[in-house]
């Protein structure tokens, strides 16, 4: 089954600017390759950032090709390409939500996974933000709060923050192999339809 192709029509109205991709939809047959996908089109998106381009090209496409093939054949694993944003995102002197700079004795602890649904009290699940930001989130999912409520895309680093938690969540309890029908029946800390298969052209991070 194609997870894809139900979920991108759904996110082209859900995510302003959403992009579709120049290549046909994800073939992804379960949640894993689901979940490889959509960090294989960020590492695009910081690929062409880091090249210093403000639309994709062919050089940036074929660097989604490695990662997603690399990604599915075991040889590349998410979590080592992530820990450059464990300090980052730890950094305290503004909201990581929205941006605003502010003393970290006025920020407070969100919980990526809210606690309400299993999401653990430790730094992984934690990330300082705004009282504002905070309440406005309550216990939507990170995703579906951007979406819906701010509708915009999160920062980089906090998409890439967040797909970590979800893979890794999703590696502990044996989701990868799962499809569409099984995980809409199971109560998860995250949803799963809110996970970006494209992402904004580099020039909205600029």
């Amino acid at each position: 089954m194609n997870m894809a192709n139900e979920q991108e029509n759904a996110q082209i109205k859900r995510y302003p600017r959403f992009v579709r991709s120049a290549m046909p939809l994800c073939p992804a047959k379960n949640f894993g390759e689901y979940l490889f996908w959509s960090y294989a089109n960020l590492q695009m998106l910081c690929a062409a950032l880091s090249m210093g381009k403000e639309k994709y090209d062919k050089s940036c496409y074929m660097i989604r090709a490695k990662a997603f093939k690399a990604y599915k054949e075991g040889r590349w694993n998410i979590h080592d390409l992530l820990e450059f944003n464990v300090a980052k995102i730890k950094e305290n002197d503004y909201c990581w939500y929205c941006g605003k700079e502010m003393e970290p004795s006025k920020l407070t602890k969100d919980h990526v996974f809210p606690r309400s649904k299993g999401g653990a009290n430790d730094m992984d699940n934690i990330i300082m933000v705004c009282k504002t930001c905070n309440s406005s989130k309550g216990n939507m999912d990170l995703f579906e709060w951007y979406a819906e409520v701010r509708k915009e895309w999160p920062p980089i680093p906090i998409l890439v923050h967040y797909l970590k938690n979800i893979y890794l969540y999703s590696i502990d309890n044996g989701l990868m192999d799962k499809h569409a029908e099984e995980m809409d029946a199971m109560e998860l800390p995250f949803k799963w339809q809110y996970i970006p298969l494209n992402y904004p052209q580099s020039e909205y991070y600029k």
